[in-house]
């Protein structure tokens, strides 16, 4: 019964896209109901509380095969939303529904499981990873990931770190736009150290024009051709809205020197129970940053790191960056300032907190 429960908190990414695709297949109001997994999710991770166990009954290859089991259905779930998009029936309240249950899907119920595989080293698992990739329109983010924001992470290299006092909405495009350019550098610096061309058989340049040209030739050719571009780049800005709100809450404000070996105080953890859940574990952030190759049923939860709320929680309250300010992130950061950050660290927050226009807590005292 134990191992029962811990296999099935992994499992309700993918109910969660098995109600979206029941509701866009229903079509009409119904495609709406995609969004109560995530209100449900958000109120259980509100009642929950933290959760600070580790998984003790499950089994490897288990945890292994769930990963796989989003891919199929974040593409039934586009598939379907293209079908209704071709018969024209939905109108426009029911369209701007169906468009924010697919990003919201996408987002929520595909990213963790594509965030895990791209961390596994076997093809397979990597192929995988850039199909998920792929759907949401980045096929090359996991170059930026693995090779940018995991080893400079804290640090003004890094394009997924948010500085203090910036919005979620500029630091979205920002992200995309720096990862963008990081994953197409290392591509084009690997393929030249190998000698081979940009569009070599074993370019990731080839490869993502393929895979991502294949896909929205699909998505179109099912939605009824050139005339649904406006619906996938609107669904695609809402999965990168999305996306990038959580990446947000995760970083958010904190400082490292270039120098300074990566602490567990450098990363923000949700351990709130459904917070765990639903992001495979991505919330248990800390011990992830420590050791991006550690599978994510075994990652210890660091409860002496710096916490956060429900990252559910933070990531809607990001949106109103008034309240997110004022009622989550400064609160913590001066506490992160106070007991965590080491005396290079205190001047670069003194610094970020200046810019900002934040109070100098630290001179203070």
């Amino acid at each position: 019964m134990d191992a029962i429960k811990e296999y099935a908190r992994y499992l309700i990414a993918a109910a969660m896209l098995t109600v979206g695709i029941i509701g866009m297949n229903l079509g009409g109001g119904w495609v709406w109901i995609g969004l109560t997994g995530f209100i449900a999710i958000a109120v259980a991770d509100f009642l929950s509380g933290p959760d600070h166990s580790k998984r003790q009954h499950v089994k490897d290859w288990v945890c292994d095969a769930i990963l796989f089991i989003q891919l199929p259905l974040t593409w039934a779930l586009w598939l379907t939303f293209a079908h209704q998009i071709s018969t024209g029936s939905l109108g426009i309240t029911n369209t701007i529904g169906a468009t924010l249950v697919v990003g919201f899907l996408t987002a929520l119920g595909s990213l963790p499981s594509a965030h895990e595989l791209m961390h596994r080293h076997d093809r397979f698992s990597l192929i995988c990873a850039t199909l998920y990739e792929t759907v949401y329109g980045l096929p090359l983010n996991d170059l930026a990931h693995n090779h940018i924001h995991h080893p400079h992470v804290g640090t003004a290299r890094d394009g997924d770190t948010p500085v203090r006092g910036e919005w979620v909405y500029g630091f979205v495009p920002r992200s995309i736009v720096a990862g963008t350019k990081d994953a197409i550098k290392l591509e084009k610096q690997r393929l030249t150290k190998l000698g081979l061309s940009n569009w070599s058989l074993k370019s990731r340049f080839l490869w993502a024009v393929i895979t991502l040209s294949s896909w929205i030739t699909i998505f179109l050719t099912i939605a009824g051709g050139i005339t649904a571009v406006p619906y996938l780049l609107a669904t695609w800005a809402v999965s990168f809205m999305i996306l990038g709100g959580f990446n947000y809450t995760q970083h958010y404000g904190i400082v490292r020197n270039p120098d300074t070996q990566l602490g567990p105080r450098h990363s923000w953890n949700h351990l709130n129970t459904f917070s765990r859940a639903v992001s495979f574990e991505i919330s248990t952030h800390s011990e992830h940053h420590l050791d991006p190759d550690m599978h994510y049923q075994k990652l210890p939860p660091h409860t002496e790191a710096p916490q956060m709320p429900s990252i559910v929680g933070c990531f809607l309250a990001s949106f109103i960056p008034p309240l997110w300010e004022a009622k989550i992130a400064k609160p913590r950061l001066k506490q992160w300032d106070e007991q965590f950050a080491d005396a290079d660290e205190r001047v670069l927050a003194m610094a970020a907190n200046k810019k900002a226009g934040w109070p100098d807590w630290l001179a203070e005292t």
